[in-house]
Order: structure tokens, then sequence, then C-alpha cells
């Protein structure tokens, strides 16, 4: 009697324990399913509808590079996105970025690293608002925020690699090359943003040979055109033959100096020899730009949300792996740049990618080590 009710007891056991594994197997198909279809009503929500805001839209580099994403969205997507300048008073950042956040926009976009306490500001108090933020990292606590910042010093190494083929080859294969091992670096402001670039572009030139010079200065400014074009034109007067700008629309100025020295240069951000097609003696002698592609970016963001990616709250950090950074490649490169140039910077791309070179950062080193290094390879 006594075994026939220890079976009974476990086959009642046996029941119960199948019953609750049944229920979980529910438990973990209802979970999947209704996780499936909340990707695909939002997938199914359509394009959600972007604000970018910057200073200038037209500038032919930083904040027109993601001014120009919104335009891709809506002529991809159809999306409503709209697109705000506040010039060069950075005071009505603030204010603009508090009417926007009345719920009228799934997403608003404000570029550049001088506006992270203006996104801190209100995030924290438009809760159930988005934001990007981009080209700087934000700190944690703001889940309403994705924040990017991009590895310029590994676009400003190729941009330096390229500078140093152009400034040691014949004038056979680049009519304006000059004998001396020189090229010029026209920066924005001695900052750690601007000098990731400097670095990066040193270690580029010296990597491909360790001989040659490189001239740095600053605007000061990131609109002072005037003071790009003073400046790159003292560096083309020193014997650069290319110089590498990398100071938003303050480097226009040291493209049209390069236009007036007849020398070669390097723009950033926006593919700044398409900009200059209606110019074609500047254009072609713009021999590559280092692209942020920003608009790409706001692109890539907007089809993550569409997909039912959650992104907000996160900080992502994108380079030349990610298909952001990169140099230019376009009629101008293909026609003035050699092909074993050419071949040489989608080699060192593909070295960047795979970690077999890897790039120095002015981000963590003392500012004491990225003065030694830049003013170790002055002339």
């Amino acid at each position: 009697m006594v075994l026939m009710h220890t079976n009974d007891k476990r086959q009642e056991n046996g029941g119960i324990s199948l019953m609750k594994r049944l229920f979980a197997i529910l438990l973990v198909l209802v979970l999947a399913f209704t996780s499936s279809a909340l990707v695909m009503a939002k997938a199914k929500e359509g394009p959600p509808s972007v604000c970018v805001v910057v200073g200038n839209a037209s500038d032919k580099s930083f904040s027109e590079s993601v001014a120009r994403g919104a335009e891709l969205v809506s002529r991809k997507y159809g999306a409503k996105t709209k697109v705000i300048e506040y010039g060069s008073d950075e005071t009505k950042v603030l204010p603009t970025l508090e009417d926007l956040s009345d719920g009228s926009w799934d997403i608003i976009v404000v570029a550049g690293y001088n506006h992270l306490e203006n996104v801190e500001d209100v995030a924290e108090r438009y809760t159930k608002q988005n934001y990007v933020l981009l080209d700087t990292q934000i700190g944690p606590g703001y889940p309403n925020v994705y924040a990017a910042d991009y590895k310029g010093n590994e676009g400003a190494f190729l941009s330096g690699a390229l500078a140093a083929m152009v400034t040691t080859a014949s004038t056979d294969e680049m009519p304006y090359a000059n004998p001396e091992k020189v090229v010029g670096f026209v920066g924005g402001m001695d900052i750690t943003l601007i000098n990731d670039f400097v670095l990066g572009y040193i270690q580029g030139v010296q990597y491909i040979d360790s001989e040659i010079k490189v001239i740095t200065s600053y605007t000061n400014s990131f609109t002072d055109a005037g003071k790009g074009k003073e400046l790159a034109a003292i560096m083309y007067r020193s014997g650069c033959d290319l110089v590498y700008n990398g100071a938003g629309g303050a480097g226009l100025g040291a493209l049209e100096a390069g236009k007036e020295a007849k020398k070669y240069s390097i723009g950033t951000d926006s593919d700044q020899a398409l900009l200059f097609s209606n110019d074609p003696e500047k254009a072609n002698l713009i021999l590559a730009s280092q692209l942020k592609s920003l608009d790409e970016h706001v692109v890539q963001l907007v089809e993550r949300i569409m997909a039912g990616e959650e992104i907000f709250g996160l900080n992502e950090s994108l380079g030349v792996a990610a298909g952001v950074i990169q140099l230019s490649d376009n009629e101008y490169y293909n026609t003035n740049v050699p092909q074993w140039m050419r071949d040489k910077i989608t080699e060192l791309e593909e070295l960047i990618t795979n970690g077999e070179i890897e790039v120095i950062t002015a981000y963590g080193m003392k500012d004491t080590d990225v003065k030694r290094i830049i003013d170790g390879a002055r002339p």
C-alpha cells in the first residue's frame, strides 16, 4: 500500500513538473511574439520626424553634413524633417531646444561637442523627448539621449598618408609638388578634438616617410575663413605643397589659399571638392576630403529606429571600420591622385579596420605629450 502511494505521488509531482515546463515554454513564446510584434509595430509606424539644430547649414563642412542628413531622410523615407540654424550666436541653442521639446518631433539632432551641457539640461527636464547628440559622448543617466563621437584621428591618419605620398612624388605625377618634405595642418582650435586630428595626421605622414615635417597652426575660430586663408598662405610660402584643414568654415579659407598658391589641399567633414565643382581650378587642387559622414549616420540612426532598435541611452564611437570615417572617393580623387596612392589608402583602411594599425589619440593624453608630438614634427 505504501509503495503504491509513493508511485501515485511521483506521478502527481511529475504531472505538475510537466505542466510547469509547458507553462514556461508558453510564456517564452508569448514574450517572443510580443517583442516581435512591438518591433513590427514600430517599423510599421513609419519614419520618425527629425529636427536638426545647427549653426550654419551652408558652411560646406560639419554643419552642412548634418543638415544634409535630414534631407536624405526626407527624400529616402518621406519623413517630416526640419533644419533650424542658430548662426554664430550659441546662446540661442538652449531656448531653441526648449521650444522644440514640446513633443512635436520624434528626434531632435544637435551636433557639436560645445552643446553637451545644453543637451544634458533639456534631456533632464524633457524626459519624454528623444535627442541625438553628435560629435561627443554624454555621461550616464540620460536614457533619452543617443550620443556618438567619431574617430577623426583615423581619417586624419589617412589624410596624412596621402599628404606624405603627394609631397614626395615627382612632378610628373603631381605637377604642383615641390622637393621640400613639409606639409601643413590648419586647425580650428587648440583643443583635444582638433589635436586628435593633428596627432593622427602626423602619424600618417610619418608612417609613409619619417623625415617629413608637419607645420600646425590654429585659427582659434571655426568660422573665420580669412584667418584660415592667412595661415595656409604662410604654410605654402614656407615650403608646404599640401595643407590639410580641420577648422570647419574657417578651413574654407585654407582651400582658397591653395587655389591662389596653385598647391594642393585636403578638405574635411564634407566632400569639399564636389562643393566647389563650379570652380574647377579649386576643386582639382582638393585631392580628397576626410569625410565624417554625419549625413549617412543620421540616416543609419533613423533606419535603426524604424527597425525597432532601442538606440537611446547609448554612447558610440565610430571610425573607419564603421564606414563613417573615410576619404572621399570622387572624380577629382580618381583623376588627380595616382592609382598606386589610392591603392595604398585602401590598404591602410584595411589595416586600421583589422587593428594592425592603431592610430594614436589625443583623448586621455597629457597636454604636454600632445604638444611634444606636435612641436617635434615641426621643421
